[in-house]
């Protein structure tokens, strides 16, 4: 190829890339049959939605921060060592003021997020692409599976995927017009807020500007360098400020669970440097290409051949600055990773801000492959099968959802033993919960992880009581002995801890124990796990008479 055709995606702009030839007939029924797919992918996303799936823990560690903190304080340590873009947080929790405190409200974003992307997607796969390979590309991430999951969780997926979509669009639409800088100073502005909502999308802004930078600096006029120019401030001066107001307390707070804790496979192993290339294999044949579907240890090594096969289709046809805007958040997400600042691969939510290249290249390459089968008619044959397969994909997952509404059975075990317990519970006692209305914790490690996180949850939902934010008040009835203070205690508690011994002790001065019982929603795989979910109910009356009045409150709470 002469150098005049490689550069002609700069020189001249960008046009859409076809494998076969097609009439325009062929090409309006292919931007018919793409947008038909967005309506099945935005049908999926919004049923998963409304059939309301029960909080697990992982939803319920980000929620914990969202019930009672300002903005200010949103970017501070969050509960249960999460890490979360500030700006999120912010509208997360904007949405709880307005809408209130349950998992649809909280959902309610990540969903806006996820559709938004989606339909952005299409916008940006018809720029690059036409024919079977828009088709397809549409296709894949229209009915992805980890896409939809994780665009109706109460985390920034769906925020990476979505700002990683308007970047590249707006990268994309710059090289449709090289003489112009109105794309660059878009993206420009857009930076704080892209990068307010999301990590990650640094790596795909700093990968756009990677790849735009020889094209820009060598033959782009004084108006587009400027623009350029801006682009690349905003983007490292966004980065710096949220950087260093929220995200580094952040990554304090977590401490080496970040890198030697849960996410340790998504590290390379630096201590064993001759496995890294085995690593980087089984990486990027594992979750990190799991679109539509696919599955660790090679089980989504289909998807990584039609990706490969994409980009070399890009860059032999000359685009190589798309290629390059598409390729290179992944070198920018690996260096990350080999430096120990954000994991890579292991599991498909912390890389949504790679689906797009993933599925836009893979997409072109199940089409370029498909046009290279030998046996006669089986071209034309394979990319309606492959469309029809992602259909029934698509379609199945409705069903799937309809008929089984929960993650696993056990979140909806939770929920309903919650919805009764802090109802029925308090019809005939002062229900409290010694930690967030006496401040009592038994075992602080409860409060790290696990199943506790849920059980907040449940609790500002159920509680009516918490609902309302009111804070408890011993009653009159408590006070004269006919009412029992029903204590929760959350977690496996037996008289003979020490810590609970002390507790016993101490109350036993003032009160006396009239029962003692113990709920276990879920046993979990072992009495000591974490995802054990259980709760201590204790009740206790006074052991004399208390004279009703505010100093008789107090000196009540005081016990506490």
């Amino acid at each position: 190829m002469s150098t005049d055709a490689r550069a002609n995606e700069t020189a001249s702009g960008l046009v859409p890339m076809g494998v076969d030839a097609a009439t325009e007939a062929d090409d309006r029924w292919f931007v018919r049959a793409s947008w038909a797919l967005v309506g099945l992918g935005i049908l999926v996303r919004l049923v998963r939605f409304l059939v309301d799936y029960p909080i697990w823990h992982d939803e319920a560690f980000l929620a914990a921060s969202l019930w009672d903190r300002g903005p200010a304080d949103l970017a501070k340590p969050l509960e249960y060592g999460q890490v979360a873009p500030w700006m999120f947080l912010v509208v997360e929790r904007l949405f709880v003021k307005a809408l209130g405190y349950n998992e649809m409200t909280l959902r309610l974003f990540p969903t806006l997020c996820s559709v938004a992307a989606l339909v952005g997607f299409r916008h940006l796969a018809g720029r690059v692409l036409k024919g079977w390979a828009l088709v397809l590309a549409t296709a894949i991430l229209a009915v992805a599976f980890y896409p939809i999951r994780h665009g109706d969780e109460i985390k920034p997926y769906a925020a990476d995927l979505l700002a990683a979509v308007v970047i590249l669009i707006l990268a994309v639409e710059y090289l449709r017009r090289p003489d112009r800088s109105r794309w660059l100073w878009i993206a420009a502005a857009a930076m704080p807020i892209l990068l307010g909502i999301s990590y990650p999308a640094v790596f795909v802004a700093g990968g756009a500007a990677a790849a735009l930078a020889p094209g820009i600096l060598l033959r782009g006029s004084n108006r587009v360098r400027a623009g350029f120019v801006a682009f690349g401030l905003a983007m490292v001066a966004s980065f710096a400020v949220i950087y260093l107001a929220a995200t580094i307390s952040q990554q304090r707070a977590m401490g080496e669970n970040y890198r030697q804790g849960y996410w340790r496979e998504s590290f390379p192993p630096l201590d064993a440097p001759v496995w890294i290339p085995v690593w980087l294999l089984d990486i990027h044949a594992g979750n990190l290409m799991a679109y539509p579907v696919g599955e660790r240890r090679g089980g989504s090594a289909a998807t990584l051949v039609c990706a490969v096969a994409g980009f070399l289709a890009l860059g032999r046809s000359g685009r190589r600055a798309t290629a390059g805007v598409l390729l290179a958040p992944f070198g920018l997400g690996l260096t990350a990773a080999f430096l120990g600042k954000y994991p890579y691969g292991g599991e498909a939510r912390i890389a949504q801000y790679l689906a797009p290249s993933i599925c836009l290249s893979a997409g072109l390459g199940m089409a370029v492959l498909s046009a290279r089968l030998r046996r006669p008619g089986r071209p034309a044959r394979v990319p309606p099968i492959l469309m029809g397969a992602m259909i029934v994909l698509g379609t199945a997952l409705i069903v799937r959802d309809l008929a089984m509404p929960y993650r696993i059975h056990k979140d909806v075990t939770a929920r309903e033993f919650a919805r009764r317990f802090w109802t029925e519970q308090a019809r005939d006692a002062d229900l409290v919960c010694a930690r967030t209305d006496l401040g009592v914790e038994i075992d602080p490690h409860t409060w790290e992880a696990g199943m506790s996180a849920v059980y907040l949850f449940h609790q500002r939902l159920y509680s009516p009581r918490h609902r309302a934010r009111v804070a408890y008040r011993p009653s009159p009835e408590f006070q004269a002995g006919d009412r029992p203070l029903r204590l929760v205690l959350y977690g496996d508690y037996s008289p003979d801890d020490p810590e609970m011994r002390a507790f016993l002790i101490a109350m036993d001065r003032g009160y006396e124990l009239r029962a003692a019982r113990e709920y276990v929603v879920d046993p979990g795989p072992s009495r000591e796990s974490w995802l054990r979910d259980a709760y201590g109910v204790f009740d206790f009356v006074p052991r004399r008479p208390r004279q009703a009045g505010a100093a008789g409150s107090d000196a009540t709470a005081s016990r506490f």
